[in-house]
């Protein structure tokens, strides 16, 4: 198993990231110390603000382009099991596994297996990853800053560079194992209202309020995600549409119950929510499954007076035979 660090620290403080930015895999975000001599691996090339710190907690890891892959990889130049990190007693080794077009580890070809000892540059396929033998300075530098670039930096919630890769990727997986993904588009209703009377400052100040709201409603496994201004997502992995349809009512209930203590006062504040959920083949891509939960958003929930969730219910719960 793998499982990425990417802990939110701010100098002098750590704060412990709440139920909604915590995930179960693939998402699972950890904000427990890494124990000395656990092995790291960091996608260096190409660098997006999608590339993990992954603890190697397993005695075998496999890195390659199937979805299955400890290490999932989107690379058309890496193979489908591609090669693995093993651990044997304290010591790690990396092995390829007769991949096509060979594993590079500092530029030589691999043959057989070799220790690792830290600090090498394994190239697969277009894909550069580097070792780390433990979580030393050099790997924590690396969450801060992978963490700076996952945020958004006024509500903490994940940004839209971020969600968008990990949602196309759980749906490649739903594809493969039968699963069900939901999603659950979110729309502070008359927001503009809001900066326009009591100014964008107090306008800033309900988004924060109100992304806390909406972190309490969620399980481990959901993610939240501010797609675009008062516009943010829930990402629920191995979700059904009835079991997002409660979240998302929690949700509801949650903005609605009481007002936003403000700086310019109580102010009342509502949403409008869509959820749309997908078995990888029912909107097989990140776009088109937000784009129904837009359509629910705006075109039912929003015209049937707002304050309100609207779900679509496709052919999501059956497989292809």
């Amino acid at each position: 198993m793998v499982r990425k660090l990417v802990d939110f620290i701010e100098p002098e403080l750590h704060h412990p990231i709440s139920m909604a930015d915590t995930c179960a895999d693939p998402f699972e975000i950890f904000t427990t110390p890494v124990e000395s001599g656990k092995g790291c691996l960091l996608q260096i090339y190409p660098a997006c603000s999608n590339s993990e710190l992954m603890r190697l907690t397993s005695s075998r890891t496999v890195i390659g382009r199937d979805p299955s892959c400890d290490v999932s990889i989107n690379d058309n130049a890496m193979s489908r099991t591609h090669a693995a990190v093993v651990l044997l007693g304290r010591g790690y080794f990396l092995a390829d596994l007769n991949s096509t077009n060979g594993t590079y580890v500092d530029d030589q070809l691999l043959r057989g297996r070799i220790p690792l000892e830290g600090g090498e540059l394994i190239r697969m396929g277009g894909c550069i990853l580097k070792f780390m033998a433990a979580m030393d300075e050099e790997a924590n530098y690396h969450a801060v800053v992978h963490e700076l670039m996952i945020r958004d930096s006024l509500t903490n919630a994940f940004n839209r560079s971020y969600l968008i890769p990990l949602m196309e990727s759980q749906l490649a997986k739903c594809r493969e194992q039968q699963q069900i993904f939901s999603a659950i588009l979110l729309d502070i209703d008359h927001f503009k209202q809001i900066n326009d009377q009591h100014g964008h400052l107090v306008g800033d100040e309900v988004l924060r309020i109100f992304c806390e709201r909406i972190r309490h409603e969620l399980r481990k496994m959901d993610m939240l995600a501010r797609f675009g201004g008062e516009e943010f997502v829930i990402a629920c992995c191995r979700t059904s549409l009835t079991e997002a349809s409660r979240i998302a009512e929690r949700s509801r209930l949650a903005i609605s119950s009481e007002p936003f203590q403000t700086q310019a006062g109580p102010i009342s504040v509502t949403c409008s929510l869509g959820v749309a959920c997908s078995n990888g083949f029912d909107f097989p891509t990140c776009d088109l499954l937000i784009s129904a939960a837009d359509s629910l958003l705006y075109n039912s929930a929003k015209k049937s007076g707002r304050n309100r969730v609207q779900v679509f219910a496709p052919s999501a719960t059956r497989f292809p035979r």
